[in-house]
């Protein structure tokens, strides 16, 4: 059985999803922080995402005690400085920036944890067609503030392997807390990730929840929230600071 998922996130988000006998989805997640009445920073990602059950080993060995989990994601993601409208860049507190990018993710779920191994290839620049879509928005909205797109972070090919880990504890029926640790390699951001989620209310075990974007297998009705901490240590961003030998001509 196939489903398909529509989900919108501003800074608060609820999910209400409903699966029964599903081993495939399609996912659209649309996320916008004019939701929250701001436009700046990450400002805008759009996502198209078809998940798997697999039945046969691939990298990780698959037995009656896990899930395998393919994922492949095609993305768009948009950054902005505070001030929208200028072409001064000496007003600018970040460059504009566009990430176009596909990527494949295989994810190991067992009773308590989760591992997620990802690469991630994209493009950069005029070329991801971010600074079009934003324009393109806010003049369908008739949003005063015109962004510029001025100085735009130039057009690059990028690639990144990403690795993360998720153990579970539950505190009770209700209420489960998730370790997080992640890592990020490439040309386009390195970095180091930990953090803890707090979950409550009525979800499903870990192998058959979508709180972690999951096809959700042979599950019951989730109805839940979370709160959720966590630090990352960024060693370079090429959608801030440019290349790794921080040779680009245009502002960064």
């Amino acid at each position: 059985m196939k489903t398909a998922i529509v989900s919108f996130f501003a800074l608060i988000s609820i999910h209400i999803l409903y699966a029964q006998e599903v081993n495939e989805m399609i996912e659209l997640t649309v996320e916008n922080d004019k939701m929250a009445l701001v436009d700046r920073y990450y400002t805008s990602g759009l996502f198209l995402a078809y998940k798997k059950n697999l039945k046969e080993d691939f990298l990780f060995k698959k037995d009656s005690s896990n899930t395998l989990q393919l994922n492949i994601t095609l993305g768009s993601e948009t950054y902005t400085p505070k001030n929208l409208s200028d072409f001064d860049t000496r007003l600018f507190d970040r460059p504009f920036a566009g990430w176009l990018f596909l990527k494949a993710e295989l994810a190991r779920v067992n009773k308590n944890n989760v591992i997620f191994l990802g690469v991630e290839v994209g493009i950069t620049g005029e070329e991801s067609l971010a600074g079009k879509l934003q324009t393109w928005f806010h003049e369908f909205l008739g949003i005063d503030d015109n962004p510029t797109w001025y100085q735009e972070i130039e057009f690059k090919r990028l690639i990144n392997l990403k690795a993360k880990y998720i153990l579970n504890t539950s505190i009770s029926e209700k209420q489960n807390l998730q370790y997080i640790g992640a890592v990020s390699l490439g040309t386009k951001d390195i970095y180091m990730q930990y953090g803890l989620d707090y979950y409550f209310g009525k979800f499903n075990p870990l192998q058959n929840t979508s709180r972690l974007g999951l096809v959700d297998g042979t599950s019951q009705n989730e109805f839940y929230g979370y709160l959720g901490l966590s630090y990352i240590y960024v060693v370079h961003n090429t959608l801030i600071q440019g290349s790794l030998d921080y040779q680009d001509e245009l502002f960064t």
